[in-house]
């Protein structure tokens, strides 16, 4: 098979510790995640195996533990469970569930918006998943469609703990260090600040604009633009790009991007609950 640049001596067919592996099913940042089938008993997993050159790095390594953590901590229906961390051969790995419906930003790839009524569903069910976390005082902070994954009747399961925070947790990142993908990342965040459950918030109102509209609030800015326009620019109105989304849902999803921590929705599911009264008036 072809190489995998971040696991270099890595070949499908062959066993990592208990588990074989499959398939690439996709490779970011810091890891690879693949398709495995678990050899005690033909189990499907989701493996993320940590990139060899970051195996060595202590930071990386306590991410990787750190979400072990939380789903020891925190279990809810709309949270992909974590069923186990090991390494084997120099690579250190984290089996999760695995979801056969692909995440939310393949499925925004592949066929643009979603309808109103299926956008405000999902709303609900990942603001229930961080809401779940915020109550054990972690936030996520890394809230995107790309860490919402969809199971194949389109239910939502929030995952990639990585870059969670919680009052227990060491920190892992330098002062003034922006954690987060910036087309998600709160004002409070890239000003360096303290932050809660509100930037998680922001996050998901930056989502729900994404899933109506097909795109990031700010996709169409220069990438060093963004992190000003989160800053400094109001919130874009998804009506006026698409029509049939009520103008009231649309000043929900601008009031969960305000810049203003305090004057966002207090949780995420008083967000949700804000969404669906919007689209019953519209």
């Amino acid at each position: 098979m072809e190489r995998i640049p971040g696991a270099p001596d890595l070949r499908l067919g062959e066993a990592l510790g208990p588990y074989r592996l499959e398939s690439v099913l996709g490779e970011g940042a810091m890891g690879v995640v693949f398709a495995a089938t678990r050899l005690e008993d033909d189990v499907v997993v989701a493996l993320k195996v940590l990139k060899k050159l970051l195996s060595r790095n202590e930071v990386y390594r306590q991410r990787f533990v750190r979400e072990a953590r939380v789903a020891r901590e925190v279990r809810h229906r709309y949270l992909v469970p974590i069923l186990d961390l090991g390494g084997a051969r120099d690579y250190h790995y984290l089996a999760v569930a695995y979801v056969e419906g692909g995440s939310l930003g393949d499925r925004i790839e592949a066929r643009g918006a979603l309808p109103v009524d299926d956008t405000v569903r999902l709303a609900a069910e990942v603001a229930s998943a961080l809401d779940a976390l915020h109550r054990h005082e972690i936030v996520h902070r890394d809230v995107k469609p790309s860490n919402v994954m969809l199971d194949l009747e389109g239910h939502a399961a929030v995952t990639d703990f990585g870059l969670a925070k919680g009052p227990a947790y060491t920190v892992l990142t330098k002062p003034g260090q922006v954690m987060g993908t910036l087309d998600y990342v709160a004002p409070e965040l890239i000003r360096g600040e303290q932050t809660g459950p509100a930037a998680d918030v922001y996050a998901l109102g930056c989502v729900i604009y994404e899933c109506l509209a097909g795109a990031a609030p700010f996709a169409d800015r220069r990438l060093f633009e963004v992190a000003a326009a989160h800053l400094d620019a109001p919130p874009p109105d998804v009506s006026a790009i698409r029509p049939e989304v009520p103008r009231p849902l649309a000043e929900v999803i601008q009031g969960a991007m305000a810049k203003d921590p305090g004057a966002r929705p207090r949780t995420g599911t008083a967000f949700a609950h804000l969404l669906r009264a919007a689209t019953a008036s519209g």
